[in-house]
């Protein structure tokens, strides 16, 4: 076995450097040859479509015909794969929608009323195709092509005015390498067929080729380079093709043997061209970090984007510093007892250990617990019920509620005055405001630059899958593939943030209907009241299928806040395995509609169930655990204040 590995190296080594000595071409040629592909791509991709639809028009109950119809289903989604980078790179919307949408409705954007889209395209297709009996779904079947049909066509002419570009092809590869690791081998794609792995390969052959044009341009003056990128596309290919099967694949070796050096090289590559980058012909921001060479670091995202600030401003450290001593200070609740550090307490996680945190003097508890803030700030909404679109919104939420800090800005204003270290240290922050730096928006400013900069992403996974740990625990790593594959966890908690925060442009957060009882034993099964998403106040929340939907929050450091669920209804992450082991609420039998985790029991055993622990324990990364100052700024105007307690009320 081994020779003949050796043997398939040297063959494949052989064939790089002849086709880096032979077949180099103009950029010119490699745009149109590109650009030939694309349009060929689409071309065939739109037979297959009418091909598929055919074998739905003569669908019977017959095995064969059954046969034909999975065949041909098949055959449409890898001609989409071998076009995906490039389709949803020059049109992400409509493809999402369209073309390859999830099988869950979702609302049309900036409507002045509800405008429910029905999920449609080739995920909802994979679901009906792959029923036992979906000749019984005929009729569902055929107008469900005929959308498919008519979306594609529609937008081809749109992908067809498309200009092709150097940049553009880079950026679309790399989005695709991001998009296969998440949403591709984990099974997010394929729900009925679980066809995820050789629909991978059919990626990976089109990058494959796409960047194999680019490599002859390097030519000679970086062979090794060239040899090595051609090298682990190819072998990522035979990988898969060689471990079809989607229980047993490997994930973890996938990711840090191919996915991992090959995002870093396709940059490389870009580099050495001369290329330009996205952010240098442009000032749109983007969540992501386009020169980040690694999907599992820090760097690869930009908090600034998601909390809106400006990270790079000079008096950023400033701004922080002053948000901390905020954060933990009870000046800014109405009795100066109770701070964010109250319920976000820092050696828990910034969690508290409560089911559902406490109300504000004690008076019974708010209605739900309290989420870590670590890395939250990577979202597009705030709150189990994604109410507030911004963290100052999310700050204005918790001044003024009644149970929480029960106050108003002119009260806190009022207090901060009183304070000379404050005032000096708003004025430095907020140099350039002079006289209008001490400000109610530059209090949740502030906190917002400091929840910001609680992201880390360094924990013995992260470590491990960057290279810079040589082993772990094997738990963690059948852990892992169990999380990215069979039980399904990464096609909600997606990678590298394992929240619900969509790959790979990052700028969507969903939020599941999960089932959640309100006991955790499952005699006299109860659905918790608790309607989250339909009831954030938002009229555009009010569709059915947003009733007890509830924002999908980060598993790392997930050891350290139990509690879990927004009631706190589970324990230990065991309890919180098995519930999803059973199928969430609808598996368990509660008669829920719109659940969108899959109530199918997921058989997992208890080794498998013990591996999914270690996993999550793996992410464990907390370096704010000392973050409380030790002391907070003095009040001259009001030396009573000054015996409040850093922190708050615990």
């Amino acid at each position: 076995m081994k020779k003949k590995y050796i043997f398939s190296v040297l063959i494949i080594t052989i064939i790089a450097v002849q086709f880096l000595s032979f077949t180099a071409k103009t950029p010119e040629e490699i745009i149109k040859e590109l650009t030939d592909d694309f349009h060929d791509g689409m071309k065939e991709l739109e037979y297959s479509i009418a091909d598929f639809k055919k074998s739905v028009e003569a669908l019977d109950t017959s095995a064969s015909s059954i046969a034909v119809l999975r065949e041909k289903h098949l055959k449409n989604r890898l001609n989409f794969k071998a076009i995906e980078y490039l389709l949803c790179h020059n049109d992400p919307e409509t493809v999402k929608k369209y073309i390859n949408g999830a099988p869950l409705p979702s609302l049309e954007q900036n409507m002045p009323e509800l405008v429910v889209i029905e999920p449609s395209g080739l995920q909802v297709l994979d679901e009906m195709v792959f029923e036992e009996q979906p000749v019984l779904e005929k009729a569902a079947l055929l107008e469900m092509a005929n959308k498919l049909a008519a979306a594609f066509a529609t937008n081809k002419k749109y992908q067809t005015s498309v200009k092709l570009t150097h940049r553009l092809i880079f950026e679309a590869v790399r989005e695709e390498l991001i998009r296969v690791f998440t949403l591709g081998v984990t099974g997010f794609d394929t729900p009925g067929s679980a066809n995820a792995i050789p629909e991978a390969a059919a990626a990976m052959r089109s990058m494959s080729k796409a960047m194999a044009a680019y490599c002859t341009l390097v030519g000679t003056k970086d062979k090794a380079f060239t040899q090595e990128m051609q090298q682990l596309f190819e072998q990522s290919i035979d990988y898969l093709e060689a471990h079809p099967d989607f229980e047993t694949f490997d994930r973890m070796h996938f990711l840090k043997t191919y996915i991992n050096p090959l995002y870093a090289n396709t940059y490389h590559l870009h580099r050495k061209l001369g290329i330009e980058t996205v952010d240098e012909v442009g000032s749109l921001p983007s969540p992501y970090n386009y020169h980040a060479t690694n999907i599992f670091t820090t760097a690869f995202f930009d908090a600034g984007v998601y909390a809106n600030i400006d990270l790079s401003n000079p008096n950023n450290a400033k701004r922080q510093e002053l948000g901390r001593l905020l954060f933990f200070d009870p000046i800014l609740s109405t009795n100066n007892e109770r701070s964010c550090a109250s319920c976000h307490q820092p050696k828990k996680g910034f969690t508290d250990g409560l089911p559902k945190s406490l109300a504000l003097n004690h008076q019974g508890t708010i209605q739900r617990n309290a989420p870590t803030v670590i890395n939250s700030v990577y979202a597009q909404n705030y709150f189990y019920d994604n109410r507030a679109e911004t963290l100052e919104k999310q700050t204005k939420h918790v001044i003024f509620h009644e149970q929480e800090f029960n106050t108003d800005f002119t009260e806190i204003m009022n207090k901060l005055n009183q304070s000379e270290t404050y005032k000096k240290m708003f004025l430095e922050a907020y140099a350039d405001m002079g006289k209008y730096a001490m400000t109610p928006l530059n209090v949740t400013n502030s906190l917002s630059v400091y929840i910001a900069s609680l992201s880390s992403f360094n924990s013995p996974f992260d470590q491990y899958v960057r290279g810079e740990i040589a082993d772990i625990d094997p738990a963690v790593k059948r852990g892992f593939n169990l999380f990215m594959g069979k039980a399904a966890c990464g096609t909600c908690h997606f990678a590298p943030t394992f929240n619900g925060t969509v790959p790979p442009l990052y700028q969507e957060s969903e939020t599941e209907v999960l089932g959640i009882p309100t006991r955790p034993d499952t005699a006299n099964l109860e659905l918790d009241p608790d309607l989250g998403r339909w009831a954030s106040g938002y009229p555009r929340d009010k569709a059915a299928f947003y009733k007890y939907s509830f924002k999908t929050v980060t598993v790392r450091n997930a050891a350290l806040t139990a509690p879990y669920m927004h009631n706190g209804v589970y324990n230990t992450l065991e309890q919180v395995v098995d519930f999803y082991n059973r199928g969430g609420g609808a598996g368990m039998g509660l008669d829920l509609e719109y659940q969108t985790l899959p109530f199918d029991h997921l058989t997992l055993t208890k080794q498998d169930q013990a591996d999914l622990v270690a996993f999550m324990k793996a992410l464990t990364d907390n370096p704010f655990a000392d973050d409380a100052p030790k002391a907070l700024p003095t009040f001259e105007g009001n030396p009573e204040w000054n015996k409040r307690k850093v922190g708050g009320e615990y």
